[in-house]
């Protein structure tokens, strides 16, 4: 019998970088230009799970207004520049738990990343974390024609992660660390079993939306105790 899980695909903003105070502080200083105010409640009740053009798709329809395809790249490049300042100036850090965890299982299992940031983000942010050496795969948003929460990435992860390790992979078979309702609801429809970072939601609204477990933080104690056969150097 083989062992499970075979590989581990992870969310990044919010599960593995605090990052996303620093997307509130980008999109609510894009949209303040374009004469939107946004709320941190809003923004942490309704845009937490989609890519950025979703999220902007989002809020400009709340609003009545239209987001076509010049104001979509205006405020697309404008986010971005927002971000990466701050991701410059270092305004982010692993949540707790991760490094650890990450250390402790990079070397059992293939690791890979399936976000709904921008792969520079990505890349910047792991390298200030000193973990990107750990993720052999990383799908961004540039990377899927439909953002999350459409579970398109996931799969796309899981073909590419097959391809680099030329061995088929299943959802069944590898474990998503998510934190986002609304993404682990089409992740879980798809087969992939979910362990819930209890770090943007209340752990009810996880457990609804039908993870399989739920956690507090990545401390690899923690972890352990809820899926005890995890393998990790310690």
């Amino acid at each position: 019998m083989s062992l499970w899980p075979r590989a581990i695909l992870f969310d990044f903003d919010n599960v593995l970088v605090n990052s996303e105070p620093l997307h509130f502080f980008a999109f609510h200083s894009v949209l303040k230009e374009e004469k939107i105010e946004l709320t941190e409640s809003e923004y942490y009740g309704e845009l937490m799970g989609f890519d950025d053009k979703g999220a902007f798709r989002h809020i400009f329809q709340k609003h009545g207004r239209t987001m076509d395809p010049k104001t979509s790249l205006r405020v697309m490049t404008r986010k971005k520049e927002a971000m990466l300042e701050q991701i410059y100036s270092h305004k982010y850090a692993a949540l707790p738990g991760v490094e650890a965890f990450v250390r402790g299982i990079w070397r059992h299992y293939p690791l890979a990343i399936c976000s709904g940031a921008l792969r520079d983000e990505i890349e910047l942010m792991l390298e200030g974390i000193s973990l990107r050496d750990c993720f052999s795969v990383i799908v961004s948003a540039e990377d899927v024609e439909k953002g999350k929460p459409d579970p398109s990435g996931y799969l796309l992860t899981l073909e590419r992660l097959s391809e680099k390790r030329k061995t088929k992979f299943l959802p069944a078979e590898c474990l998503v660390v998510e934190d986002a309702p609304s993404v682990i609801k089409p992740v879980r429809a798809e087969g992939f079993p979910v362990l819930a970072l209890a770090n943007s939601h209340p752990a009810e609204k996880l457990l609804a939306a039908k993870a399989n477990w739920v956690v507090n933080s990545l401390n690899p104690d923690e972890v352990q105790k809820v899926i005890p056969g995890l393998r990790m150097t310690r």
